[in-house]
């Protein structure tokens, strides 16, 4: 007869994790932060180089807005630099219209870039 409290249990099956499990554990979350690591930094690179690119977008409409407002007749080619953008922009005679393509040249992580621009301006007085 055994009494109460007294008894003695059989030991089961022990709860928890074995050290195999905690290694393997550990080694796939290292890998997913690493790999959330590298991706931080490549949307941080491509962030960067589309504010570059849209500082050269805003740089060329200004461009076309400047030239725009100036006589058809009095327009012609040219050059400029500012905040590390390189402009480069030719004037072509068109029957009644203006083209201007300006060149754009700015600085990312990988080199330099180059993007033209086009933009027609229509000129009445022109042959």
């Amino acid at each position: 007869m055994s009494r109460r409290g007294t008894a003695t249990a059989t030991p089961g099956p022990r709860r928890g994790f074995t050290l195999v499990e905690l290694m393997v554990t550990i080694v796939l979350l290292t890998v997913g932060m690493l790999g959330m690591a590298g991706t931080t930094a490549m949307m941080t690179r491509q962030i960067g180089g589309g504010a570059r690119m849209a500082l050269a977008a805003t740089a060329a409409q200004a461009r076309f807005e400047t030239l725009r407002s100036a006589d058809c007749a009095s327009l012609s080619a040219g050059s400029a630099s500012a905040r590390g953008i390189t402009e480069v922009w030719t004037v072509t005679a068109l029957p009644r219209a203006v083209q201007i393509t300006d060149t754009v040249k700015f600085a990312t992580t990988r080199g330099q870039r180059t993007h033209a621009y086009r933009s027609l301006i229509p000129c009445p007085d022109l042959p």
